[in-house]
């Protein structure tokens, strides 16, 4: 796995409306890893689901909802033209599946102009969008070979899009794809309801996306802020994987011996743990409770099995989720503290 160094991971919708104002915020907190900002008060537009499948085959947009048609000539005529794109993904191939985001201009911008070491995009992550896309027949789309490879494609269009774009302005800069999962925690009831929808299927899925994206020089995180089996993204090939450290702090416990194999192959924990569900919890929050909570935390894995020395030197932390509800002062302060309990995380010998 490639090598990693930033302690603090760029997480979350933003409240700002306005490009200079994000523009602030990110040279001053996340200079050394700045990343696509998601501004949904800005464009009704601003959306994992827009940015990551628009101009993919069969997707329709319509009131803010995502629909699947997968019943016409055209689409197929698509499809095809998606495959050509995926086997020859050339800057001029690419193009039309470019992501289109209201901060994008200024992002390439700070690129250029920083040339961070590393940087960081999100995108929707394959299980969730097979699970979000439903055809007009009520197609299950992870049960179908035909479809899983369209959704494998769309995201892997959309990361190598925007890491040549990254190259071209700096290409020393190392782009990290972090694939948003919403919905993996809902994997055993899926399961449940359709037995075609296989373990292996899934891990599968994930492991061509992320060595489609390494092969790009990209670096892949799978994140998901419910509770849900972690051995599938670890088994697929992840480099980070990111979780609800402060709702679901014991979520890796059961599974220290594999977290532990996970570090020690070079993987790392991003700790969600800086909590951002209502303005009234930020604004009690400060840096010593927080770095308390983590401490504990951490130290529950490492109880359970984990080293301890892994577990601290390849760990980041962030917010726990999106702050554009927050009022601006309060997603600001849940920022700050997310960065300073970076530069607390002690490094072990």
């Amino acid at each position: 796995m490639a090598k990693i160094f930033f302690k603090c991971l760029p997480n979350g919708e933003l409240p700002y409306t306005d490009v200079s104002l994000t523009t602030k915020m990110m040279v001053k907190l996340f200079e050394n890893v700045p990343y696509l900002a998601m501004l949904p008060n800005a464009s009704e537009k601003e959306t994992l689901a827009y940015r990551t499948l628009e101009n993919i085959p069969g997707v329709e947009f319509i009131d803010k909802k995502v629909y699947f048609k997968n019943d016409t000539d055209i689409f197929k005529q698509e499809l095809r033209h998606l495959d050509r794109v995926f086997n020859n993904p050339t800057d001029e191939n690419l193009e039309p599946y470019k992501i289109n985001s209201f901060f994008l201009p200024k992002y390439l911008q700070i690129i250029k102009r920083l040339k961070p070491k590393e940087t960081v995009i999100n995108l929707l992550g394959p299980f969730s969008i097979a699970e979000m896309l439903t055809s007009k027949d009520s197609l299950h789309l992870l049960s179908d070979k035909y479809y899983r490879k369209l959704v494998i494609q769309a995201v892997c269009i959309k990361a190598m899009w925007i890491i040549n774009k990254i190259k071209d302005l700096s290409p020393e800069t190392q782009p990290i794809i972090i694939l948003e999962e919403p919905l993996l925690g809902h994997y055993g009831n899926i399961k449940r309801e359709n037995e075609d929808i296989t373990r292996e299927i899934v891990i599968n899925l994930f492991a061509k996306v992320i060595q489609k994206i390494r092969s790009f020089q990209g670096i892949a995180g799978i994140q998901c802020f419910e509770k849900c089996d972690w051995q599938i993204p670890i088994e697929a090939g992840a480099d980070i994987i990111s979780f609800d450290a402060y709702n679901n702090p014991n979520n890796l416990n059961i599974i220290a011996d594999k977290i532990n194999n996970f570090l020690i192959c070079g993987g790392r924990i991003n700790w969600a743990i800086v909590p951002v569900k209502n303005e009234t919890l930020v604004k009690s929050l400060t840096i010593d409770a927080i770095y308390n909570r983590f401490i504990k935390t951490i130290d529950g894995l490492i109880i359970a099995g984990a080293s301890e020395r892994l577990a601290y030197n390849r760990s980041s932390v962030s917010i726990q989720g999106n702050i554009d509800k927050l009022p601006v002062i309060f997603a600001e302060k849940a920022l700050i503290l997310s960065t300073q309990l970076s530069r607390r995380i002690p490094f072990k010998n």
